[in-house]
């Protein structure tokens, strides 16, 4: 179970020519994203480890949340 929505977007905005533009999240997972105005190509996989990172840490919040009582 994944807490992630693939389908939500994030507005990027390109550090060379300053272009805003949208990209879903299943979009950028492991792969090279181009600026839609000037071209420039963009490597994701750091962004992929940290979405990783944070579903694992909502998955272990969730079961911790099992856990308790209230």
């Amino acid at each position: 179970m994944t807490f992630i929505n693939d389908n939500a977007t994030i507005e990027i905005t390109c550090p060379k020519c300053k272009a805003k533009f949208k990209k879903t999240i299943r979009e950028l997972k492991g792969a090279v994203v181009k600026c839609s105005k000037c071209g420039l190509g963009f490597e994701t996989s750091q962004f992929t480890k940290g979405l990783n990172k944070v579903d694992e840490d909502l998955k272990n919040f969730g079961r911790k949340l099992k856990g308790m009582k209230f």
